[in-house]
């Protein structure tokens, strides 16, 4: 996956995100996410993770390699 595809997929994830409209763009683990994702687009080096946004009862899933996936699981307890 080269620079031009990296960056479309990435901003597939922040459109969708938006449209959700949940209120999460705000928390620093979002801050977090967005460097990760800045990053995977710079050097395509695989990376993939969880990241806990406290309050929101959201978890951030990611998995960025050859196909980039995310997604946001509701957990209560967080």
């Amino acid at each position: 996956m080269d620079l031009k595809e990296r960056t479309n997929e990435i901003m597939k994830i922040f459109v969708k995100l938006k449209e959700l409209n949940l209120g999460i763009m705000g928390f620093e683990e979002f801050d977090e996410f967005r460097k990760i994702c800045n990053d995977f687009i710079r050097n395509g080096k695989y990376v993939q993770g969880n990241i806990k946004v406290i309050g929101t009862k959201r978890i951030i899933c990611y998995d960025f390699s050859e196909e980039v996936h995310c997604m946001l699981k509701y957990d209560k307890t967080v």
